[in-house]
């Protein structure tokens, strides 16, 4: 079936092949189209793929916009052959097009050559994690676990809590030895200053031990984490393991001490704490702060009123 332009004024994509193809404002529908199907998706490949033999990006730029924007939009097979056929622009010495020609040959299974252009990549942006995460899933794809771990490791350095990386690092430590891997992701997640890396061994060393997630979670916290993410997770932790004094112990800690930002979430857990300690006045206190949070759903605040109003009513 043979397409033209006008085809695809419905289909969603980014401003820079919106451009490349020279549909106008008036004429592009796709920004509230719905997600494509694979069909669909081949079928404007084949578009694409015809439509470069005649036409050239103007500049080296626009070319690695496309290349980076068309990666995004899962249309790898037309990257690499959309770089094929501008063999005069090169891609070496760029990061964005490394990482972008890169991904895309991963996608299309062409991982020796993918390895080539993610080294490339990590060596013009040594700080960012995409690269080494996508040669960790290619070497442990092809079951290098070795070399998989080595990348992962890596990419640590970078974000010690990538949940993908974590996942992998647990995946090749249980094909190993099951019974060892949690105390040996434990291990990696210690010298990683990971709390991600410590969740997960909690829940692989005993999912139900829930005194034990809450100590892991609690050496991160004694080695620095401070972000949002894991400071919910650490306090709904110790609430679940009925330490409850904890929380707004930790609280008071990081509002008056560290001077933090509290989190509403954080506000809520204490709340919920105190009132799991029959503390009804301190825990009223803290509801009107979450209270204050433009971020928190009504329906939140509502619960947490109606939990202390019954603990009112018991009592």
């Amino acid at each position: 079936m043979l397409f033209n332009k006008a085809d695809w004024y419905d289909y969603p994509m980014g401003p820079h092949l919106q451009n490349y193809l020279e549909i106008s404002t008036s004429d592009y529908k796709g920004e509230n189209a719905p997600s494509v199907s694979k069909e669909r998706l081949q079928e404007f490949s084949s578009f694409l793929v015809d439509y470069f033999q005649d036409h050239k990006p103007q500049s080296a730029g626009e070319f690695v916009d496309l290349i980076e924007e068309m990666t995004s939009m899962g249309l790898s097979g037309a990257v690499v052959q959309f770089v094929d056929f501008n063999p005069e622009l090169p891609i070496e010495g760029d990061f964005r097009a490394c990482l972008a020609l890169g991904s895309s040959l991963m996608l299309e299974s062409e991982l020796d050559e993918a390895a080539t252009f993610l080294r490339q990549a990590i060596g013009l942006a040594p700080l960012e994690l995409a690269p080494y995460l996508n040669l960790t899933q290619i070497y442990f794809s092809m079951e290098l676990d070795e070399e998989a771990m080595k990348w992962a490791i890596k990419g640590l350095a970078i974000d010690a809590n990538s949940p993908r990386l974590w996942e992998i690092i647990a995946s090749i430590y249980i094909y190993k030895d099951k019974a060892t891997a949690g105390e040996k992701i434990r291990e990696t997640a210690e010298a990683t200053l990971s709390y991600a890396g410590m969740s997960l061994a909690a829940e692989i060393i005993d999912p139900n031990d829930r005194l034990l997630k809450a100590q892991l979670l609690g050496d991160a916290f004694n080695a620095g984490s401070r972000d949002d993410e894991f400071l919910i997770e650490y306090t709904a932790a110790l609430g679940l393991a009925e330490q409850f004094e904890k929380i707004p112990q930790l609280l008071f800690r990081l509002e008056n001490m560290e001077k933090k930002t509290i989190h509403w979430k954080l506000f809520a857990h204490a709340a919920q704490a105190f009132l799991a300690m029959n503390k009804q006045d301190e825990a009223q206190e803290l509801i009107k702060k979450a209270a204050r949070s433009p971020h928190i759903p009504a329906t939140i605040i509502a619960d947490l009123q109606r939990t202390y109003d019954s603990d009112i009513q018991a009592n």
